[in-house]
């Protein structure tokens, strides 16, 4: 009995239409909040991590050993590369990603690899660039032409 007369105050004092009236209102809240999500996930994918070229050169043919320009690595940029190729498949192209050592203390090669000049790329990376003047070097027993990029993930 006692409880029959609780669920009858409830009825005519309105709380039950009040509860309901949310569960209605929750659809469009939760589109709405959706939709917001979306946008920021909009936003967060367009300034997602990626390789980004900071120079793209083809040499001329040539023998021997040779080096680029010095570039500076972009403020933020910890993994830079180079990445290589070489045509005439009768020869092998040595690449030597360089730094210079801060205070004066001279000159390193960061990383190096070595593959045939068949036209297919090599890279060269390193993943905890810290410093901020590197170049590449390039070793060759034929003359051929090497094609370039210097790169780094941001």
């Amino acid at each position: 009995m006692r409880h029959a007369r609780f669920a009858l105050a409830l009825a005519t004092t309105g709380l039950a239409l009040a509860t309901a009236t949310p569960a209605l209102a929750a659809p469009a809240a939760h589109s709405a909040a959706t939709t917001a999500t979306s946008a920021t996930t909009t936003t967060t994918v367009s300034s997602m991590a990626s390789w980004r070229t900071l120079r793209h050169e083809a040499l001329p043919p040539q023998k021997g050993y040779f080096s680029t320009h010095t570039w500076n690595r972009p403020s933020g940029a910890r993994v830079m590369q180079v990445k290589a190729r070489c045509w005439g498949n009768d020869s092998n192209l040595k690449v030597n990603l360089w730094f210079l050592r801060k205070w004066g203390a001279g000159e390193k090669i960061a990383k190096s690899g070595t593959w045939r000049c068949n036209g297919k790329y090599g890279i060269v990376r390193i993943s905890n660039a810290g410093h901020s003047l590197y170049w590449a070097t390039f070793s060759l027993s034929k003359k051929h032409t090497v094609e370039y990029w210097v790169q780094y993930y941001k």
